[in-house]
C-alpha cells in the first residue's frame, strides 16, 4: 500500500507490505523490516534495526502524532485522487480523546453523514479548544458522550463507519 503524508514540512511517500508477522516499509531509498505489536489502542511495540521502541500514537482527523524516544512526530495524511480509499482503510473509526478534557460541544448526531475534515466534537483540554474531525467521508454510528462530560485520554467519544469508494 502506498501512503502519502507530510512530516516536518516535507512530502513523504512510503510503501508498506506485510511479510508474515512483520511489515516491510520503504521510504525513499531506505527499506525497513518492522515487527509491530499493539500493546493497547494507542501504544505500539516496534522492533527494527536490532532495537526495540515503544511508540504512542494519537489521531486527530487526518493528523497522526507519534511519540517515540522523547520526541513527538506529526504526520499529516495527504489525500488526493485515489488516496481516499487508502485513507479509509487506515483511519481509526473510533474517535478517541487525545488527552483528558471536557466535551464542550458535540457537532454531529447518530446517522449524520460527514466529509473529510468535518468537525465532530469540540474538546477542551489544557485550556485549549480542540476540534476533532473526520479523517474521511463517513456515517456517525455512535456518539458516546454529551456536552459537559469529562473524558479520559483514549476514551472513545464517537464511532464512525467510513464510506469506501467515495
Amino acid at each position: 500500500m502506498q501512503l502519502n503524508f507530510r512530516h516536518a514540512g516535507r512530502h513523504v511517500e512510503a510503501q508498506t507490505q506485510p511479510e508474515g508477522r512483520q511489515w516491510r516499509v520503504v521510504i525513499g531509498q531506505r527499506s525497513y523490516v518492522i515487527d509491530a505489536s499493539d500493546l493497547d489502542e494507542q501504544t505500539l511495540l516496534l522492533n527494527f534495526g536490532g532495537r526495540q521502541y515503544t511508540a504512542y500514537v494519537a489521531r486527530r482527523g487526518t493528523d497522526v502524532f507519534v511519540q517515540m524516544r522523547g520526541e513527538v512526530h506529526h504526520f499529516s495524511v495527504e489525500t488526493s485522487g485515489g488516496a481516499q480509499h487508502e485513507l479509509t482503510s487506515l483511519a481509526d473509526p473510533k474517535i478517541a480523546a487525545p488527552m483528558p478534557g471536557k466535551v464542550l460541544q458535540v457537532l454531529v448526531g447518530r446517522g449524520a453523514k460527514v466529509e473529510t475534515g468535518d468537525g465532530l466534537l469540540i474538546l477542551e483540554a489544557m485550556k485549549m479548544e480542540n476540534l476533532l474531525v473526520a479523517a474521511a467521508p463517513a456515517t456517525v454510528e455512535e456518539v458516546r458522550v454529551e456536552p459537559g462530560q469529562t473524558v479520559d485520554a483514549g476514551q472513545v467519544l464517537i464511532v464512525l463507519r467510513y464510506e469506501l469508494g467515495t
